[in-house]
């Protein structure tokens, strides 16, 4: 018997499909670039039920059968995209010691550590290099705007996310939030005017909603609408200006 944990955090999909995107918004389009989204996805799962194992008191091995599922889908949709270009097993063989970090805080039933954090946003946007990797087959500078605007989005999430719930009173993570996303902000500007447009509404909300009390379904409903206004406008200023 097969089980399978529903994901339940918001911001998870934006790390899924935002650094992805800005690697196609990139690139030339490839039709691997589409399986490949399709098997991160897939590998997601597998990730997030063996992690979820892993962190049981009580384990169900049922959640391990579930997960070699999507692992089993997963490789059958990278089987053509690593016959295109085998190279792509590079970028995985960079995500597992990231990889290692979360199954280590897993086991610890520790994935609230910042470290854990960052480890999982460094996995994702590696994800985004990838992507753009399968589309241009070389590696150039085109790859640190991606992988930087992905990291550096989801690093202030973190800590906004962390203000809004697990440290709403803990007063170092009000600041460290509030002065991460001015600083990210005034570089944004510096970088291009539409990344610091995209960039206005996380520090709009980082310091509004500060204090407020907000259920996580909210604050993650909020974020998915900030998502797609940064993603329109990275999107925008990497199809126009850094192609």
């Amino acid at each position: 018997m097969m089980k399978f944990k529903k994901p339940n955090q918001h911001g998870a999909w934006a790390m899924i499909i935002m650094p992805v995107l800005f690697g196609m918004f990139a690139s030339r389009f490839n039709v691997y670039q589409l399986l490949f989204f399709a098997a991160w996805f897939m590998i997601f799962f597998f990730i997030d039920n063996v992690l979820f194992y892993v962190k049981q008191r009580k384990k169900n091995i049922a959640y391990i059968k579930g997960s070699l599922l999507f692992l089993t889908i997963a490789i059958v949709l990278l089987i053509p995209v690593v016959l295109y270009d085998y190279r792509i097993l590079l970028f995985f063989a960079a995500m597992l010691p990231f990889g290692a970090i979360n199954l280590y805080f897993a086991s610890k039933r520790n994935e609230r550590h910042l470290l854990n954090d960052f480890s999982a946003i460094t996995i994702f946007s590696i994800a985004g290099l990838l992507s753009y990797f399968i589309g241009e087959a070389q590696f150039d500078k085109k790859m640190v705007y991606i992988f930087l605007i992905s990291f550096l989005y989801f690093v202030g999430t973190t800590f906004y996310v962390k203000t809004m719930i697990r440290e709403k009173k803990n007063i170092k993570y009000k600041y460290v939030s509030y002065i991460y996303h001015l600083i990210g902000l005034m570089l944004a500007f510096i970088v291009h005017p539409l990344i610091g447009i995209a960039f206005i509404p996380s520090l709009i909300r980082a310091v509004a909603f500060y204090g407020k009390q907000m259920k996580p379904i909210k604050i993650g409903i909020a974020e998915i609408g900030n998502a797609v206004f940064i993603t329109v406008f990275v999107g925008i200023f990497i199809t126009q200006h850094l192609n």
